[in-house]
């Protein structure tokens, strides 16, 4: 009888314990189970709707951003992205102005991994669809923000020649599960414990059709020496705080903060900005703006073209700036060639007074700052000289101290 009742109790935990570990996992579409309490919940949006028309020459264009936002983190943990399919309906007298083009802007999207970037997009009937990406491998897939407005997934373009589609309203509206046809819905799958599992159920789907906080007109750059001018105009602002000027080197990761340029806030004429980023190396670089909201919120602007400051291609001395000056001043100095580069300065009697630079440069620009509350140099007021030489050039310039 008493090995009756243990095996009993050993059924009765075993039963227990399997439901308990089955009721907290989740099934993923291959059958396997999820360690995760829950799935990740989100919401997909689409914002910044822009309509460029009345052009009867050229393309007109609808544009739109859609994003991701991951909503119960960490209770779920990091929602990895797996894939995703993306379909909408849109106004079907846009959809009769005859031939559209619809497409994803190069770049736009914010995947670490372009394989994720969904693919073939196309317009059938008032249907706007955008296609499942390839399979891509678990642990490589982009990590969704829980930052609003989330990830951008991709932005997205509509082109005609019909220079009326400014005259319509897009209509625009996400097809989801409840859609009474048979042709294909919005449908977003994450990685949970490795496997691709469908979590279409987990999301709300909206779309923000609020103003566009700044349309860009222009953003071009020009180069003078190691000196770089940005220039860029808006079409019209909605609650523009402003910009960051932001700077990499090509080719790499790193973005750096340049400056900032406040903006005008909210405005529906054309208004023009302007950044001078200075004293520069040698090399090629990318800027972005990237325009921020006053709730925050913002959006990155690119340079289309790659910035090229060149090697200089003379020897070059700068007056001092300031001058007369009291007790910082700065020189300024270029070198064509890669050698010994000596900078002194001298009283007006011929007397040296300090080896500004004396060393090996590579080509390139240069700023050198001369302080003369130290100590060390212990200058009165008066004239001085100041003298570049480099292989044959030689330059020499006057400044004036006044304590």
């Amino acid at each position: 009888m008493k090995n009756i009742i243990s095996l009993f109790l050993a059924l009765f935990v075993i039963t227990c314990f399997s439901e308990f570990a089955f009721a907290k996992s989740d099934v993923s579409e291959t059958g396997n189970t999820s360690t995760l309490l829950v799935n990740p919940l989100y919401e997909m949006r689409v914002r910044n709707i822009e309509v460029t028309g009345s052009s009867p020459t050229g393309l007109n264009t609808i544009q739109f951003d859609i994003f991701i936002q991951h909503l119960n983190l960490p209770e779920s943990g990091p929602f990895e992205y797996a894939a995703g399919e993306y379909y909408f309906n849109f106004n079907p007298a846009i959809a009769s102005l005859g031939s559209l083009t619809y497409y994803i802007v190069p770049g736009s999207s914010e995947f670490t991994n372009p394989s994720a970037v969904p693919v073939n997009p196309e317009v059938v009937g008032k249907q706007l669809r955008l296609y499942r990406n390839p399979v891509i491998s678990a642990g490589t897939g982009p990590v969704i923000s829980s930052v609003y407005p989330g990830t951008r997934v991709v932005k997205m373009k509509l082109e005609t020649s019909d220079p009326t589609i400014n005259l319509l309203l897009f209509e625009l509206e996400w097809r989801d599960s409840t859609v009474i046809d048979n042709d294909p819905f919005t449908k977003s799958f994450a990685f949970i414990d490795g496997v691709m599992t469908e979590i279409t159920s987990g999301g709300t789907l909206i779309i923000e059709d609020e103003p566009l906080p700044v349309e860009l007109s222009s953003f071009k750059a020009a180069v003078s020496r190691n000196n770089v001018v940005l220039d860029w105009s808006t079409a019209n602002e909605y609650g523009n705080s402003g910009f960051d000027i932001e700077r990499k080197i090509a080719g790499t990761d790193k973005w750096t903060k340049a400056g900032f340029v406040n903006g005008y806030g909210n405005s529906n004429i054309t208004v023009n900005y302007s950044f001078k980023d200075t004293k520069l190396n040698s090399g090629f670089y990318n800027y972005r703006l990237k325009q921020i909201d006053y709730n925050g919120n913002y959006e990155y602007f690119n340079l289309k073209t790659e910035v090229i400051i060149s090697r200089p291609e003379k020897y070059f001395l700068s007056q001092n700036y300031p001058n007369p000056f009291n007790p910082v001043t700065k020189i300024d100095f270029a070198i064509k060639s890669d050698g010994f580069v000596s900078l002194k300065l001298f009283d007006v009697s011929g007397r040296l007074v300090k080896n500004l630079v004396n060393e090996i440069r590579t080509s390139g620009y240069y700023t050198i700052e001369l302080n003369t509350s130290s100590a060390s140099i212990g200058l009165s007021s008066g004239v001085y000289y100041y003298r570049l030489e480099s292989g044959s050039f030689v330059s020499s310039k006057k400044l004036v101290l006044l304590k």
